[in-house]
């Protein structure tokens, strides 16, 4: 009987869950199968992020940049085949601000310039010893007056050959930006220089124009913070007796504070040699400039 009863026993629970109608449901295990995740990582933004999205850029913007270049010219003037004098001589090389503007019209990948620069240096002084320019002599303790201008309009047109803009910001913004453009133009003279002493005076006028090569590097940040360097090298050969070389190298940081506008801060350096049948200019202007760029 014993038996009978514990044979029994086992078979109670599925014959009481049979009467009532419902299966025996199976033990739980710990085991969960893992579903495949099919959502995609957020996306991350920023320039250290790894992860870079091409910003939107507008087809075309103009810009207009107004500044004072705090300048001087220094080098060596000369008429006809007489030992040169030096600006210092004449007391020509006192640096003084001087206007420089220049504006852009884009149209990617054209960019087109016009750029202009006007420097008229006059000084009246007493010299030291001795002097020279051309036929003229002057004596130590003589009272002159000299002047040096030096006019320069440029007018070029530059392709942009690299261009990359990496991720916008909530503004639209790209968080870097780099371009190369490669660019072309000309590039006119118009200037005079000479001395008035007591007795004897000379002087010479002149008009250059020659082509120009070059290109412009710049690197933005945010599009508020921007650094560009901008070379051009120029020149032509003897035309009539005239002739020219010109380098010119200028590094610019600009802090844009509003949207279509910015401060702009730099230095320019440009080396220049003009020479005609009886005069020769063989010199540098060089100097810091600062003023403001619109942007439309």
């Amino acid at each position: 009987m014993r038996r009978w009863i514990a044979a029994i026993l086992p078979l109670l629970p599925v014959a009481l869950c049979a009467a009532q109608g419902d299966d025996p449901q199976p033990a739980p295990t710990d085991v969960v199968d893992a579903q495949p995740d099919t959502a995609e990582p957020p996306r991350r933004y920023g320039f250290f992020s790894g992860t870079y999205e091409q910003a939107p850029r507008p087809i075309w913007t103009a810009e207009v940049e107004a500044n004072a270049w705090y300048a001087s010219p220094g080098g060596d003037i000369s008429i006809g085949d007489i030992e040169p004098a030096g600006t210092a001589e004449f007391n020509l090389d006192s640096p003084r601000a001087t206007p420089m503007v220049e504006a852009h019209l884009r149209y990617d990948p054209w960019t087109f310039t016009v750029r202009g620069s006007l420097l008229d240096v006059g000084a009246r002084t007493t010299l030291s010893e001795p002097a020279t320019l051309g036929p003229a002599t002057f004596a130590a303790g003589d009272s002159v007056s000299s002047g040096y201008r030096l006019d320069e309009w440029v007018l070029r047109a530059g392709y942009r050959v690299y261009q990359f803009d990496a991720d916008a910001n909530a503004q639209g913004r790209p968080l870097l930006s780099v371009g190369l453009d490669l660019k072309g133009g000309i590039r006119v003279y118009d200037g005079t220089f000479g001395v008035e002493g007591p007795i004897s005076s000379a002087g010479a006028a002149f008009t250059h124009v020659e082509p120009l090569v070059g290109f412009t590097a710049d690197i933005a940040f945010e599009d508020r913070y921007e650094i560009q360097l901008q070379n051009t090298l120029g020149g032509s050969p003897t035309i009539d007796d005239r002739s020219s070389f010109t380098f010119d190298v200028q590094a610019t940081f600009k802090y844009r504070f509003v949207d279509n506008a910015a401060f702009q801060l730099g230095y320019r350096l440009r080396r220049t040699v003009l020479t005609g049948s009886d005069y020769e200019l063989d010199g540098a202007v060089a100097g810091l400039f600062a003023g403001l760029t619109v942007r439309f």
